[in-house]
């Protein structure tokens, strides 16, 4: 009998499984985004032999898709010898990267030949003089760009991740043709975070609310997303944090997802992480509460408010802007408000179209 995607996670949450792991290889990066969330620290980072270990311990724990992400991934000096090692377990992998040192043909080559599952490459804007501005470093784009060719020409699959920031988002549909020639599907994140120590700064690169609501409701239009509200009053849950995903930091400390940095462990000072992760190794603070909150936010925050069941809410940050994971944030509640709004502009566009139509047969007004 065959298996749905959506029953596997269903189990999954139900059982505390981890299938879906983060791994944050080094915080080391080659480029210098002003909005980054990184908060690195004085510690020495894992070497390769180390996240070998950490792969084993997850695979016992029931992980099946790992993400190797950073900082920049491809900077960690052991990348090959870890990514191999998700494969040689067969687990899926998926690789985050700003993909400057994909630029070398020979290098892609060698990726492909990982068979990589997907590759999130950011794309911060259309122009370099836009995509080295927010990356810090000039040259980053043409770099980019070149790792693209060799990408699409070996045929590695890639998703383009474009930030939407009042700097580039002029450029969306210029951005759209990038993705257009290479054969790249492009998505759009309307979401501007704290970095992981509550720094607030990277919420002044928000793009302006007007323009967000144009831009979704020109984005369903184009058949490109939906846009229904999530039935909140009847969510299981708000997310997977602390129950499917889970994320790993440059030092082994376990967090519930990528967001929230509340530590649950170091995963090399535990024999049996699978214990720790589903209580059986006794009770777990941090485990407690971001599943008691992703289990409550959905009818406690988000539905009393019209735009709640739009909302992109992260209780993860809701913390680190208010204190409180409870907070219907600001930011949560303008990304809720901006696409209620156009929900309403698309559903009264349809209503005129209607209304235009039964004129155009009857030429009786309702």
């Amino acid at each position: 009998m065959s298996i749905t995607v959506s029953t596997l996670i269903e189990r999954a949450y139900d059982q505390s499984r981890p299938i879906t792991a983060q791994l944050e290889l080094t915080y080391k990066c080659n480029l210098l985004c002003s909005f980054c969330y990184n908060a690195p620290k004085q510690r020495p980072e894992l070497s390769g032999e180390q996240w070998l270990t950490v792969l084993d311990r997850l695979q016992a724990a029931g992980t099946f898709t790992i993400t190797l992400t950073g900082g920049e991934p491809f900077v960690h000096r052991d990348f090959w010898r870890i990514a191999e090692g998700v494969r040689e377990r067969g687990l899926v992998l998926k690789v985050y990267t700003n993909g400057i040192l994909l630029a070398d043909r020979a290098k892609v080559q060698r990726y492909a030949e990982l068979a990589p599952f997907d590759t999130e490459i950011s794309l911060h804007g259309a122009r370099a003089s836009t995509h080295d501005r927010l990356t810090g470093i000039h040259g980053s784009f043409d770099r980019l760009m070149e790792a693209l060719a060799h990408l699409a020409e070996i045929g590695v699959k890639v998703t383009l991740k474009t930030p939407i920031t009042r700097l580039n988002q002029r450029e969306l549909r210029d951005v759209d043709a990038i993705g257009e020639r290479f054969g790249y599907k492009v998505t759009y994140d309307t979401n501007i975070t704290p970095t992981d120590d509550g720094d607030l700064s990277p919420l002044s690169l928000a793009a302006d609310k007007e323009f967000l609501i144009a831009f979704i409701a020109d984005q369903v239009r184009l058949g490109r997303r939906g846009l229904n509200p999530r039935p909140v009053e009847k969510m299981k849950q708000n997310c997977g944090t602390g129950r499917t995903t889970v994320t790993i930091d440059p030092y082994g400390d376990v967090f519930p997802c990528i967001a929230w940095r509340r530590r649950v462990c170091n995963i090399l000072e535990v024999e049996d992480f699978a214990a720790v992760w589903q209580g059986r190794a006794g009770p777990n603070e941090t485990l407690e509460l971001v599943r008691k909150v992703a289990d409550e936010v959905p009818r406690s925050t988000l539905a009393p408010f019209a735009e709640g069941g739009f909302a992109s809410f992260c209780p993860a940050v809701a913390e680190k802007e208010t204190g409180d994971p409870y907070a219907f944030y600001g930011a949560a509640r303008v990304s809720g408000l901006v696409k209620l709004e156009a929900f309403h502009r698309l559903r009264g566009a349809a209503d005129g179209a209607v209304e235009g139509e039964r004129l155009a047969t009857d030429g009786k007004p309702a």
